[in-house]
């Protein structure tokens, strides 16, 4: 029980983050003409990585009524290795996207292009990390 209440904080705490980091990027893709296309990239693995986390959110709330056979079918050590993945690029992206929406449309652009480079190499971790939450749920789905 205590490593369900631990999984549900876990995954709480990253869906928290995945929203502020959407927040921002969604503020920054609408308040520069032409947003740059790594910028809507962002905005869409962030968005379904959200959708993974809401999930699996669900289901660990009604994890107790899962059978046992389907719980087995995936290991606490793989559910923690994957959140500690995810909260170390989440937050990752976190600092470098979260102060990129405050100044205004040149600025933020300059910013953003600054960091470029940093975000789209943290993107297929993330999408890498989406596709084994998206596992989870399927196998406890099932």
């Amino acid at each position: 029980m205590a490593e369900a209440l631990a999984i549900a904080a876990s995954v709480a705490g990253l869906l928290t983050i995945a929203s502020q980091i959407y927040t921002t990027v969604r503020g920054l893709a609408s308040s520069i003409a032409n947003a740059p296309q790594s910028a809507i990239a962002t905005l869409k693995i962030i968005g379904d990585m959200k959708l993974a986390l809401a999930l699996l959110k669900d289901l660990i709330d009604e994890i107790a009524d899962l059978p046992p056979e389907r719980k087995a079918m995936i290991r606490l050590d793989h559910i923690t290795i994957t959140f500690s993945h995810c909260m170390a690029t989440l937050s990752e992206l976190e600092s470098l996207v979260l102060d990129c929406h405050s100044f205004g449309n040149y600025v933020d652009r300059v910013i953003w292009a600054r960091r470029e480079d940093k975000v789209m190499a943290l993107l297929p971790r993330l999408e890498s990390q989406k596709s084994s939450l998206s596992l989870m749920v399927s196998l406890l789905q099932w």
